[in-house]
């Protein structure tokens, strides 16, 4: 509650951080409430929720540099490495494959499960179950799991309840096949154990425990790491997190190296299959190579070949020296047909050699004695005689020359052309011979290599050197699920937002006015002259002597009511104040009384019921039966015999509204109604007029050009704001007279001053 400021009120939106604040902390019990209940909600929880752990073990795989392009180099997979990243990422597939859970869940006995029976919860009993379980059969083939309670009955025997069981039968003997609707079970108490509490057995199929390993376990490649490969598995049990973690690696393992020896196993047969073609193959070729080498009398062709060609040259060299020799012997043969000196030393052979110098000496011996005899004489006769047999032997010895040559010389041609035939046959027999040759080096090499990759293979074979290195065996982290830290937070964060949640939803969906802010935002320069709180000592109107704060609020806004009309220019010292509202409901009547009755603490003051069609004075004032429309319709020109006094004090008097009229608008429009006005001016120094809501009927529209100052009533937390654009529209329509707004009925919190109404100054008194 405040004095009028000087200067009007304007539109303003700025957001009052501080009251806004305080609206959602007055219900602070409510958010108390709310932090304490879902603070009990998350200990409950977290007291009775089985907490999960996280276990994880890290594979590490060797990498190899395979060259790639080597013939046949990809024949067989000889190493366990992986060369690249991205066939790790395969290996992340394979190691979670359907038939490596399943060796998993058989290996480690996981599709039966043993839980405690507890009051609230049931606990896992992993490795502390006082029995073991095993399904043998199972013939239902959709089964999918099923729950029994087992309880000890003594004797080796137990009991089955709580689940199907076949033709009634629920006692059965600790050792001994158990017939039951998805097939046969045994189960067996472990050694050591003479009794047990009851516990729930949960029989799973293989399937149904491998889809629950599938979503439980986690493998991811660690990046910038190399070959590194983390599984991990979230669950209740850390001893059985590692068992199967622990498992699973093995299988793997072992599926790496069966799948290997079978590669090598598949390898190895396939390069024996090969090898015995391969065999057969060479074995033609060499039979082929030995028959064309047969066929064609080769025992190396290079050097025969050469041989051949050597030969040739040798040939020619002699054919061409024996023709020399033959044609040295046909012109001494020749010469030898006159008596002349036969040619010597021409490398005939030794005995013609001889011959001839034999000859030539008795022809020079002759031709001298000739000189000194005649042809009679017995020396000359002699010798001619000697001659001719010489001649005739040098004859007979080179005839024998010529024919030796000429036959030699037949052999060399023979031999030269059959060195002719081979080396003109040479190519066509190498082109053959490299052909055969060629597809024997092919095979040799096939055949070497394939032995080489058959040792290879035996030595894989022999190698059970697991695909994956378990860097780190499996291990628990420690507890993933429930989070007690963020559990307790959360729950302590939700407890004050929910609340608060709730008290925004519904002031967002609120639609009321409640404060004067809503007022002045809603309506440009609107003048809120008085904030009226609630009356805490119940009732609607004020006391003598009252210091409540309901009454000084009324003070204020009759000060606030003075400093206006003080601004009017006008010589009449009587002034009218119109009250009004948007619809019935918003305390018109109750701020008129009291306006009223606080003008009238030095002053005359008349209370004017003007609201003919819902008059509400009554509830003051007990009423007197005539009013303001007895005597507009009357002809009469004197009011005061109806005008009453108030009762509340000697300066107050009330005019009642009267008899309910069919007409009050035509009545209002009187002109009788303007003259009382004038003449009642000259008696009451205020007149305060309760009148008809605006928005509702059209009553007061005639009120308002009498009216010096109009009191527009809000109530709050019950006008809607809509309203507030009908009054905005209503001011503007009336923008020449003094319209000012008061806020009924507000709450302490919403007012401007909060809880801190009347500063404390003000007390009741008695």
């Amino acid at each position: 509650m405040e004095l009028l400021d000087s200067q009007p009120a304007v539109k303003k939106g700025k957001l009052n951080l501080k009251k806004e604040i305080f609206k959602y902390l007055r219900y602070w019990y409510w958010i108390l409430f709310s932090v304490i209940l879902f603070f009990i909600a998350a200990k409950v929880y977290l007291r009775y929720t089985t907490p999960q752990y996280l276990s994880k073990t890290t594979l590490q795989f060797p990498q190899t540099n395979a060259t790639k392009g080597v013939m046949l180099s990809d024949l067989a997979t000889l190493g366990n490495g992986l060369s690249e990243i991205s066939e790790l990422q395969g290996e992340t597939t394979a190691i979670m494959s359907k038939p490596i859970l399943s060796k998993v869940v058989i290996g480690l006995n996981l599709n039966v499960s043993y839980f405690g029976v507890g009051a609230i919860k049931e606990s896992e009993l992993y490795t502390s179950s006082p029995v073991e379980g095993k399904v043998l059969v199972v013939t239902d083939y959709n089964f999918s799991s099923v729950a029994y309670t087992v309880t000890y009955k003594g004797n080796n025997s137990f009991e089955l309840s709580e689940g199907p069981l076949l033709k009634g039968k629920n006692i059965f003997r600790f050792g001994d096949p158990v017939r039951l609707p998805f097939g046969s079970v045994m189960l067996r108490m472990k050694s050591g154990r003479s009794s047990f509490e009851p516990i729930k057995i949960i029989f799973s199929s293989i399937d149904n425990r491998v889809a629950a390993l599938e979503n439980s376990i986690t493998v991811t490649l660690p990046e910038n790491k190399g070959l590194l490969m983390d599984v991990s598995i979230v669950g209740a049990i850390p001893v059985k997190s590692r068992d199967i973690l622990t498992e699973l690696t093995s299988q793997y393992n072992k599926e790496s190296v069966i799948d290997r020896n079978l590669e090598a196993q598949n390898t190895q047969d396939f390069i024996n299959g090969r090898l015995e073609i391969i065999s057969q193959d060479l074995s033609g070729i060499e039979g082929e190579k030995e028959s064309f080498k047969r066929k064609n009398e080769i025992t190396d062709l290079d050097a025969q070949a050469e041989l051949a060609l050597t030969n040739s040259n040798d040939n020619v060299k002699q054919i061409v020296n024996y023709q020399i020799q033959l044609d040295l012997v046909r012109s001494i043969l020749n010469a030898s047909s006159s008596e002349q000196l036969i040619p010597s030393n021409m490398g005939l052979s030794a005995p013609t050699e001889t011959y001839i110098a034999r000859y030539n000496d008795l022809l020079l011996t002759r031709n001298k004695t000739l000189k000194q005899a005649t042809g009679q004489n017995p020396s000359v006769i002699v010798l001619n005689k000697e001659i001719s047999e010489m001649r005739n032997l040098i004859r007979q010895n080179l005839m024998e020359s010529q024919e030796a040559l000429q036959i030699q010389i037949g052999e060399l041609q023979g031999r030269l052309r059959a060195d002719k035939t081979r080396i003109y046959n040479y190519p066509t027999q190498e082109k053959i011979f490299r052909g055969i040759e060629r597809q024997q080096n092919l095979k040799e090499q096939l055949y070497l290599f394939l032995l080489q990759k058959r040792e290879e293979n035996a030595i894989t074979l022999a190698v059970t050197a697991p695909k994956a290195k378990v860097l780190n065996p499996a291990y628990t982290v420690g507890v993933v699920n429930p989070d007690r830290q963020k559990i307790t937070l959360g729950a302590l964060l939700a407890g004050l937002l929910l609340p608060l949640v709730i008290l925004f939803a519904k002031y967002s969906s609120d639609s009321k006015v409640y404060t004067k802010d809503q007022i002045q935002n809603a309506i440009g320069n609107a003048l809120v002259i008085a904030e009226i709180p609630e009356n805490q000592k119940g009732g609607d109107r004020i006391a003598l002597n009252d210091f409540s704060v309901f009454a000084e609020s009324f003070r204020i806004l009759t000060s606030n009511l003075k400093f206006i009309l003080k601004s009017k220019e006008s010589d009449i010292e009587s002034d009218v104040i119109l009250v009004t509202s948007s619809v019935k409901g918003e305390g018109k009547t109750t701020v008129a009384f009291n306006t009223a009755a606080t003008l009238s603490g030095n002053s005359r003051v008349l209370l004017i019921g003007a609201d003919i069609r819902n008059p509400q004075l009554q509830r003051f004032v007990k009423n007197q039966g005539e009013g303001l429309t007895d005597f507009l319709i009357s002809d009469g020109t004197d009011v005061s015999p109806l005008i009453v006094p108030s009762g509340f004090t000697d300066n107050l008097d009330i005019l009642f509204s009267g008899a309910v009229a069919p007409n009050p608008n035509d009545l209002l429009e009187m002109k009788k109604f303007d003259q009382m006005i004038s003449r009642l001016r000259e008696t009451y120094r205020y007149i305060v007029i309760d009148s008809a809501p605006v928005m509702l009927v059209s009553d007061t529209m005639h009120l308002i050009e009498v009216a010096d100052v109009i009191l527009y009533i809000i109530k709050s937390n019950y006008t809607d704001q809509q309203m507030l654009d009908f009054a905005d529209e209503f001011k503007h329509t009336h923008h020449d007279r003094n319209i000012s707004f008061v806020l009924n009925n507000v709450k302490p919190e919403d007012s401007r001053y909060g809880n801190k109404y009347g500063y404390g100054y003000y007390s009741d008194r008695k």
